[in-house]
């Protein structure tokens, strides 16, 4: 980031710390057994229990039934978060792993000679399930896809503000589940299924975010970052193995 968009939310190099700020207007998250602010505010950042999937009565049950469990966490909380006009809003979604799973699946039928799914195969690339949410929104408005790494969830909101352009809204939805037991050694993984949303705006809450070193840390930034919304809280560290965001409400 270097100069000034203010337009966008965007501030200057402090050194090598860049900062940026957003406005969000609406936000809503996903695990199992935790789906209210109450929830979120109460949660005390173990594993929840609850049912492995969010109601979706509001889709039709030929596209429910083709979405695995992660999925429909990604409809449950960009519809709730993105309101009436969620069907006009430009959207970024992003995770570090998609559906892994599903790619395993894949790689195991190759490995014992079985044939490919093609069903399976256009669902398990990284941008299936954008396709999949546009489709039941009726939402012809531009998309992106954002492979999460090393600066974690930071980098979806730098991408939906750029988006949603001067004074415009956007929907940005950060989703992640545990990686199958194979990758575990190699990669921490999210001890759970959640799902993130936010609507960023031109009203709402400001929250500035700063750049520190990463400190590594654990995983799960999208379940820590909705406990510090639903709780009110003024300040919040995403650490991460990249980098450390600082995130701080403002007046």
């Amino acid at each position: 980031i270097t100069g000034r968009h203010a337009a966008a939310g965007l501030y200057s190099h402090r050194g090598n710390m860049p900062e940026f700020a957003i406005t969000l207007a609406r936000w809503a998250a996903w695990a199992p057994g935790l789906e209210s602010e109450t929830d979120w505010a109460h949660w005390d950042g173990e594993p929840p229990q609850g049912p492995a999937v969010p109601d979706l009565s509001w889709l039709p049950p030929m596209q429910r039934r083709r979405l695995p469990a992660l999925a429909r966490g990604v409809f449950h909380v960009a519809r709730q978060a993105g309101g009436d006009d969620v069907d006009r809003l430009p959207t970024v979604l992003a995770s570090a792993h998609g559906e892994l799973s599903r790619t395993l699946g894949l790689l195991n039928d190759l490995a014992e000679n079985e044939p490919l799914s093609p069903a399976a195969f256009s669902l398990s690339v990284h941008n299936a399930v954008s396709g999949q949410l546009s489709i039941a929104l009726g939402n012809r408005a531009p998309a992106s896809c954002v492979a999460l790494a090393g600066d974690g969830i930071s980098t979806a909101l730098l991408e939906a503000q750029c988006l949603a352009g001067p004074g415009g809204d956007a929907l940005v939805v950060i989703y992640e589940a545990p990686l199958p037991e194979q990758y575990r050694p190699y990669q921490e993984s999210d001890a759970f299924p959640w799902a993130l949303a936010l609507r960023l705006g031109a009203t709402g809450t400001n929250y500035r975010l700063s750049r520190r070193p990463g400190s590594g840390g654990p995983a799960n930034q999208g379940p820590a970052l909705a406990r510090f919304l639903a709780a009110g809280d003024a300040d919040l560290t995403l650490r991460g193995p990249r980098s450390d965001w600082r995130c701080t409400r403002g007046d």
